[in-house]
């Protein structure tokens, strides 16, 4: 098993969206599709994967992607406050064939160099607290991220 990290290209993009479509299936818009039924007449996916990979295509700059014997399995995008010494981790998925693999730790790991080498003093990422989330927790605390803020999403129907 043949494990590589790259800069991300516009050529990976397809291929981030099959793994979006494939994992996000554990936010907000899924959690209400399951209480109220779809929203807005569509599928949770018919509105996220377009906002997700509208905000990966925003963050190319700054897009990683994990191969595996030559195949894209996991991506992870990220930004930087030169003013604050603030890096945040935006968008880091893992195709589900690859879960367990350690492909999660080692994005998140190599984007904590990158923020290191550009002089950030700090790292923030977020993520739910919701039973999807409990693997993107157990990475980011086994990289040593620590919680300063519970969040929580209200919804109700009109």
């Amino acid at each position: 098993m043949d494990i590589s990290m790259r800069v991300g290209t516009p050529a990976d993009m397809a291929r981030i969206q099959e793994i979006v479509e494939q994992i996000w299936g554990i936010g907000s818009d899924f959690v209400m599709e399951e209480k109220y039924g779809a929203v807005g007449g569509e599928r949770w996916d018919r509105w996220l994967v377009p906002k997700v990979m509208s905000r990966i295509w925003d963050e190319i700059d700054s897009l990683l992607v994990t191969e595996m014997d030559g195949q894209v399995v996991g991506f992870i995008t990220h930004t930087m406050s030169g003013a604050r010494r603030v890096g945040t981790i935006h968008y880091n998925g893992v195709a589900p064939e690859a879960k367990g693999k350690g492909i999660g730790t080692l994005q998140v790991e190599r984007v904590l160099e990158v923020f290191r080498e550009a002089g950030m003093e700090y790292a923030c990422v977020g993520t739910g607290l919701n039973e999807g989330h409990a693997p993107a927790r157990r990475v980011y605390e086994k990289c040593g991220f620590e919680p300063v803020m519970d969040y929580r999403t209200y919804s109700r129907k009109l």
